[in-house]
C-alpha cells in the first residue's frame, strides 16, 4: 500500500516501474496526473484511491488487468467504494435487490464483464477505468485502451519480436517473483506454465519452487508426463495430485461468500482442501500459473490473420504464404481463408468478436428480448471496430482474462505473472501472423523459449481437457439437480426455458450434447448465486 503526502489519496495493491527503479510513484506525479502516471509509468495489481488536494474530488482507479475487484455504490449522500460486497452486506450499506436483466445476460455469455453488476444500484469499476467522483456526480473515463496498442507500428522482424517477448515475459514473471520467498506453481504440463517455470528457474535471486500438477483419470486430463519433463528441467520439485470423482453435493462446489454477479462465484475443486494444506506446510506465499498465455499469445483460431496482413501491407509476394498459415492455423480450406482476407483486408468488412459466443440452448425468448445487447458489449470492443477482426478478437480475449482473478481462495496470494500490463502491451502490438508464424499456435512464443523448456512441449499442440470430469460431476448429482433447477428462481423468473431444461437434465443429454453441458453448468451457478441474495434454500445435502 502506497499512502500520499497529507493523507490525500492510497494505492492498494503491487506496483512496479516499468524501468525496474524504485517502486514508489511520487505524490505529486499522481496528484497531477490523477493517477494516469500509474497506467504510463508502472504495472502490476492495484486499485488508487487518490483526493484533491484542496478541493472535493476523488479519483478512482482499477489497473488495465483487473486484478483486485472494485466497486462502487451510493449510501444516501456517500459514495462507498469497495472490494467485497459480503462486507457491505454486514455493515447494511446495500439493498441487495437482484438486477435480473444482468443475471439474463450472464447465462447468455458467462464470461460477461461489465460495469453493470447482478446487484441493483452496485457498480463495478472496469480495468483501467478512473472514475471522478465530484460535486456534479461521477463520471468515468478509461486511461488505458487496448486497441491503442494495436495501432502502434511494429517492427516486422521475426527475429526481434521473439526476443522482446521473451524479454517482457521473463521481466514480469520475474518481477513477481521478487515480491515472495516461496511459490507453489501450477504445473499443467502445457506450453504456458512451461514457460512461466523456465523464467522462475532462472532469475536471479532464486525463490523456493514447488510446483503442482493434478490429474484424473482418464487421457484427456493427464498431462504428468510433460509436467515431470517441465520439473526435471527446471530441477524443481513436483507434486502429483490425483482428482477424486466428485462425491460432494454440487452445491457445496461452489464458495459461499456473497459475490456481486454469477460470474464471480468461486468453484472449488476436489483438489482444494488439498492445496490450502500444501501452501501451509510448505510455507507457502504465492501461487503462481500460467493462465492467460492461450488469451495473449494467440491460440485462438481466427481466420481474418491474413486479412489483417493485407491491411498492413496491401497485395504483395508474402500475401499467399500468410494465406496458407492461416488455412493451416484455423483447418479452413485455402479459398475460405481468401475470401475472407478479401472481404475483410480488402473492402474492409466488420466484424463482431461477440459472433464467437455459443448461444445458450436454456434461456429463454423472454429473457433474450430483454437483453440490451449494445450495453454489454465491452467499451473495449467497441473502440477496436475498425480493426482486423483477428486484433478485435486479442482484445477481446484481453477482456476475457479478467475471469482467472476468481479463484478460490488458498490462503496465499493468487498471481497470474502472464496477465501482466507489459506482456499485454507488447502481444497487443506484436502482428497476429507473427504470433503464429507457419501457422502454429502460439508460434511465436516457442520460438522465444526454445532451450528454456523441453522441446516435447514446444512441439505440443494439444491440451488437456475437463470436459469429462463435469459430465460425471453432472451425472452424479442428476436427481438433485433437476430438482434444484427445475423448481428454482431462475425457472420462476422466466429466464430459463423450462422444457429446453428438462430436455438437457437427462444422463443421456448430458454425455452425449457438450451443447447442453456447459449451459447447465453456468444455470446451476447462477441459481446457486440468485438463491444466495433471495433467501431462499440452497439444495439438499446427501
Amino acid at each position: 500500500m502506497y499512502e500520499q503526502n497529507h493523507g490525500c489519496g492510497t494505492v492498494l495493491g503491487s506496483i512496479f516501474r516499468r524501468d525496474g527503479t524504485d517502486n514508489r510513484p511520487s505524490p505529486e506525479n499522481l496528484q497531477t496526473t490523477k493517477g494516469e502516471c500509474l497506467v504510463e509509468q508502472f504495472w502490476g495489481s492495484y486499485v488508487a484511491i487518490l483526493k484533491e488536494d484542496h478541493g472535493p474530488r476523488v479519483w478512482v482507479l482499477r489497473d488495465p488487468t483487473g486484478h483486485l475487484p472494485c466497486f462502487v455504490t451510493d449510501f444516501g449522500r456517500i459514495h462507498v467504494i469497495f472490494s467485497h460486497v459480503d462486507d457491505c452486506v454486514a455493515l447494511q450499506l446495500i439493498d441487495a435487490s437482484i438486477n435480473w436483466d444482468h443475471v439474463a445476460a450472464y447465462l447468455w455469455f458467462d464470461h460477461l464483464v461489465t460495469s453493470e453488476t447482478g446487484l441493483e444500484g452496485v457498480r463495478q469499476v472496469q480495468a483501467g477505468e478512473r472514475l471522478e467522483i465530484g460535486p456534479e456526480g461521477m463520471t468515468a473515463s478509461y486511461l488505458w485502451r487496448p486497441d491503442s496498442f494495436c495501432r502502434k507500428p511494429f517492427v516486422e522482424d521475426r527475429q526481434f519480436a521473439r526476443e522482446q517477448l521473451r524479454g517482457v515475459i521473463e521481466q514480469c514473471v520475474g518481477t513477481w517473483a521478487s515480491s515472495y520467498s516461496s511459490v507453489l506453481h501450477q504445473l499443467s504440463g502445457g506450453l504456458d506454465s512451461a514457460v512461466v517455470l523456465a523464467c522462475l528457474a532462472r532469475i536471479k535471486d532464486p525463490v523456493h519452487i514447488v510446483c503442482e500438477n493434478h490429474f484424473a483419470n482418464n487421457t484427456e486430463s493427464d498431462e504428468r508426463l510433460f509436467a515431470r519433463e517441465a520439473a526435471n528441467a527446471a530441477g524443481v520439485e513436483l507434486i502429483e495430485t490425483q482428482i477424486p470423482p466428485s462425491e460432494r453435493p454440487l452445491d457445496h462446489c461452489f464458495e459461499t461468500a456473497k459475490v456481486a454477479t454469477p460470474a464471480h462465484s468461486v468453484f472449488l475443486p476436489e483438489t482444494h482442501a488439498a492445496k490450502k494444506q500444501r501452501v501451509q506446510s510448505h510455507g507457502i506465499e504465492a501461487v503462481f500459473s500460467g493462465q492467460g498465455g492461450d488469451h495473449f499469445f494467440q491460440r485462438s483460431r481466427n481466420t481474418h490473420i491474413a486479412a489483417e496482413y493485407i491491411r498492413r501491407h496491401g497485395l504483395n509476394g508474402d500475401l499467399f504464404r500468410i494465406i496458407s498459415d492461416t488455412s493451416r492455423f484455423t483447418n479452413k480450406p485455402i479459398w475460405s481463408v481468401a475470401a475472407t482476407t478479401v472481404s475483410s483486408g480488402l473492402f474492409r468488412k466488420p466484424s463482431n468478436p461477440y459472433d464467437i459466443v455459443k448461444r445458450s440452448p436454456l434461456v429463454s425468448r423472454e429473457a433474450l428480448d430483454a437483453i440490451n445487447f449494445d450495453e454489454i458489449r465491452h467499451p473495449w470492443v467497441d473502440a477496436a471496430r475498425d480493426l482486423p477482426g483477428s486484433k478485435q478478437e486479442q482484445i477481446f480475449n484481453v477482456i476475457d482474462s479478467q475471469v482467472f482473478r476468481h479463484m478460490p481462495n488458498c490462503g496465499a496470494d493468487i498471481v497470474h505473472p502472464l496477465i501482466s500490463q507489459p506482456i499485454i502491451e507488447l502481444c497487443l502490438q506484436i502482428p497476429s501472423y507473427l504470433l503464429t508464424y507457419g501457422g502454429i499456435d502460439r508460434a511465436l512464443v516457442r520460438d522465444a523459449f526454445e532451450g528454456l523448456v523441453p522441446s516435447s512441449i514446444l512441439r505440443r499442440t494439444t491440451k488437456g481437457a475437463t470436459t469429462g470430469y463435469f459430465i460425471g460431476l453432472l451425472v452424479r448429482n442428476i436427481t438433485v439437480l433437476r430438482e434444484f433447477l427445475l423448481e428454482g428462481v431462475l425457472v420462476s423468473q422466466g429466464l430459463l426455458n423450462k422444457p429446453a431444461l428438462e430436455d438437457a437434465l437427462t444422463e443421456r443429454s448430458l454425455i452425449r450434447s457438450h451443447n447442453v453441458l456447459f449451459p447447465v453448468l453456468i444455470a446451476f451457478r447462477a441459481e446457486i448465486w440468485a438463491r444466495s441474495w433471495s433467501n431462499n434454500d440452497r439444495p439438499a445435502t446427501r
